[in-house]
């Protein structure tokens, strides 16, 4: 892949690049050489490059997504509590999806132009407001507005995060803190799914009631996020998501319009098969097995803990065999386990179904995000980021509704197949689009453009 020739030039006043790893050399091919048999000291030689930047964004990243794994676990319990079906739960996921699909584009304009730090801690700020404005609403129309405004808030967010952390991480140590970046977004969820459920049955015997405990759990939540933007005013206040102005958005398209359809077109099937079900995975388990909060909880902390442990092995893959064959061939593997969630009446086998299948379907996420911004220049990553974040939400948007229809009227079975489906659709075509534009984690021969690529 060939860098962009003006990613230097664009850095903003008083930001250095990250120094990057000289070209190989014999001796410095040896060296590697040896440093592969021992993948856990170059891995952590990688984890200690990490800048300071990135640390805290890594950092506020985790306390904001305590407050989105607390709202994913427990919101459409709650919403269950109050009487409402899984329709009208899928309608107010969906609403939250099109409110990331109506800020993209205007996201990615707004990172070209104004402070990472302003936009992470405004973000963080307003995604707490939309949490709490979600919980207290009295009827499902004020629901639906506050979970609109939550997500477009939180897009300003997801947009500034790849394009900051390409600016403030090197070649080598790149794959390992995009993987931590979703790490630490899986590490809030751990901890919040083990505590969430807990604490709504301690609330739930101080108060008397299940309703007010979930009202409880969620708000508490919504401070850790008040929280992150703290841990974000403490990045530089540098622009990260420099445009050229010179080049009209038309032209962009005309330029880059087919490698931007084959980047972001398979997100897009994968945001509609995970809308039919994952959203929906909690009820799956309270319907079909009777589990109560607590344990749903317990059950979806050891999924993230199985998610971390493949996302941190995710940057070795990477680098041993290739982004695309570490991104497709892990999402291959996690379709039985998929089929074995959607027949299974055995909580034993759902169960380790649901462990390895979250591990295997989210070891590529980091490792494909990292793809993306690496195939495209450093004035298009934050439209490019947003490009691919509207694909996926307006998805995920339109099936969580449907989703929601056919598991109230159906079961989860159907969902779950449909899903499979548009999982190996998108990972075969992710295959065939880029099976000539393997990259490796990593190793600046590659990244640099020593082996051809052939659109």
């Amino acid at each position: 892949m060939t860098r962009s020739p003006s990613a230097e030039s664009a850095l903003p006043a008083g930001v250095t690049a990250p120094a990057e790893p000289p070209p190989l050399n014999k001796a410095a091919a040896t060296a590697e050489g040896a440093a592969s048999e021992n993948w856990f000291a170059l891995y952590v030689g990688n984890l200690r490059r990490i800048s300071v930047p990135a640390r805290w964004f890594l950092f506020g990243s985790m306390l904001v997504g305590m407050a989105w794994a607390t709202f994913m676990l427990l919101f459409n319990l709650y919403m269950k509590e109050r009487g409402y079906g899984e329709g009208v739960i899928g309608r107010v996921l969906s609403f939250q999806s099109f409110g990331m699909v109506a800020m993209a584009v205007p996201a990615a304009f707004l990172v070209a132009r104004r402070s990472a730090r302003m936009l992470l801690v405004a973000s963080s700020i307003g995604v707490a407001g939309g949490f709490i404005a979600q919980t207290m609403a009295a009827d499902v129309p004020a629901i639906l507005v506050a979970s609109f405004s939550t997500g477009a808030l939180l897009a300003i967010s997801r947009v500034v995060g790849a394009p900051f952390l390409m600016r403030h991480s090197g070649q080598a140590e790149r794959a390992h803190v995009f993987s931590l970046s979703f790490a630490a977004m899986l590490g809030s969820g751990l901890i919040t799914h083990f505590a969430a459920g807990s604490l709504h049955s301690l609330f739930a015997g101080i108060s008397g009631s299940s309703l007010t405990a979930y009202r409880w759990v969620l708000l508490l939540g919504c401070t850790c996020a008040v929280i992150g933007a703290f841990a974000y005013s403490r990045v530089p206040t540098g622009i990260v998501g420099e445009r050229n102005p010179r080049l009209p958005l038309r032209e962009f398209w005309e330029a880059k319009g087919r490698l931007l359809f084959k980047l972001t077109f398979p997100f897009f099937l994968v945001g509609m098969g995970a809308g039919l079900i994952i959203p929906f995975l909690n009820l799956y388990f309270r319907d079909r097995f009777g589990l109560s909060p607590q344990t749903i909880g317990i059950y979806y902390g050891l999924v993230q803990a199985s998610m971390i442990l493949g996302v941190l092995i995710g940057p070795e893959l990477a680098r041993r065999y290739g982004m695309i064959k570490t991104v497709v061939f892990s999402e291959w593997a996690s379709i039985p386990f998929m089929l074995i969630l959607a027949f299974t009446g055995d909580l034993t086998l759902a169960t380790m179904a649901f462990f390895l299948r979250g591990a295997l379907m989210n070891l590529g996420v980091p490792i494909s995000n990292n793809y993306m911004m690496e195939r495209v220049g450093v004035t298009d990553r934050a439209l490019v980021n947003s490009w691919s974040m509207m694909a996926w939400s307006l998805s995920w948007a339109v099936t969580a509704g449907i989703g929601g229809l056919m598991i109230e009227h159906g079961g989860y079975t159907l969902p779950l197949l449909l899903a499979c489906a548009l999982y190996v659709v998108s990972s075969g075509l992710y295959f065939w689009f880029f099976r000539r534009c393997e990259i490796y984690a990593g190793r600046p021969a590659t990244a640099e453009g020593a082996r051809p690529c052939e659109e």
